[in-house]
């Protein structure tokens, strides 16, 4: 466990590195940028839901799993199927994020970043992680695939998150047919585009579903939660309680009786019948 967190971070380090290189650098950034220490605080929530479940989760689910129909194949190959699998999963909860009002209350989290980078991939809620991460894992520990090929699969799958939010410019238009690159997953984070390019490591659920857009993104384009640009909070400890808050707000909406003025009969409309006619006074005939 130990092993797989110092990796993992050392590809992190390795990410933010290459950011620096002016010839690979997307947009204009500095290391020391505002809301570091924001985005680090994420990160350590990351890694610690990832050692959670690892050490937590993992050992109770694994009895629990089916016999291993893939034994017979090459490590590698049952690795292959494990990131299919958890990818399309994973795909699945991304777009439920989008379309339940709670869980999107919760995702903005994510969406807050104003600038993409090697740390934004993990500005991520808690409660997401357990949302997200869980489903596909357990899935995988469900369906017969040991740990080490889980946490194989897990790992490649964060790669490829971590390579997708990077601040980097390479050109994989040619890989793009079938792999998220960082110019596509960009999209996603541009208010107009969020409902778009939804995948992490392959294009294709995306192109399946109708959602895949293939489109450049100006480095100076505004990214963040659609119509919460410049008012989502930007430190740690508030947008720990922002879901929190949205939901109870909303709540408090729902409860709240609506007032209305009384109904007023409506004026009747239209001409008023005509007057009677005056009886007619009978004549009498004179002797």
């Amino acid at each position: 466990m130990v092993s797989r967190v110092a990796i993992l971070t050392l590809t992190f380090l390795l990410v933010a590195g290459l950011e620096r290189l002016p010839r690979l650098r997307f947009a204009p950034a500095r290391f020391l940028r505002a809301h570091l220490a924001t985005d680090t605080a994420w990160y350590l929530v990351a890694t610690g839901a990832s050692v959670v479940f690892t050490l937590g989760v993992g050992p109770v689910i694994a009895p629990l799993a089916l016999a291993d129909g893939l034994v017979t194949l090459p490590l590698a190959l049952r690795v292959a199927v494990a990131v299919i699998g958890y990818d399309l999963v994973a795909f699945l909860v991304h777009r439920r994020l989008h379309r339940v009002d709670a869980l999107w209350a919760v995702h903005k989290v994510h969406h807050s970043s104003r600038h993409l980078d090697w740390l934004a991939t993990t500005r991520t809620h808690m409660f997401e992680h357990l949302v997200r991460n869980l489903p596909a894992q357990g899935l995988l520990l469900l369906a017969g695939f040991p740990v080490s090929v889980v946490t194989a699969a897990t790992a490649i799958y964060a790669g490829f998150a971590l390579f997708g939010h990077s601040n980097l410019r390479v050109n994989l238009r040619w890989a793009e047919p079938v792999f998220i690159t960082p110019r596509v997953h960009r999209r996603h984070h541009v208010p107009a585009t969020t409902e778009r390019n939804f995948g992490t490591v392959l294009s294709l659920w995306d192109r399946a579903c109708g959602t895949l857009v293939e489109l450049d993104t100006a480095a100076a384009e505004p990214l963040g939660v659609p119509g919460e640009l410049e008012t989502y909070p930007q430190r740690f400890a508030d947008a720990v309680r922002a879901p929190g808050r949205e939901l109870r707000a909303r709540r408090a909406r729902e409860l709240t009786p609506v007032t209305s003025e009384p109904e007023v009969p409506p004026r009747p409309t239209g001409d008023r019948p005509p007057p009677a006619p005056a009886p007619r006074r009978r004549r009498t005939p004179r002797p």
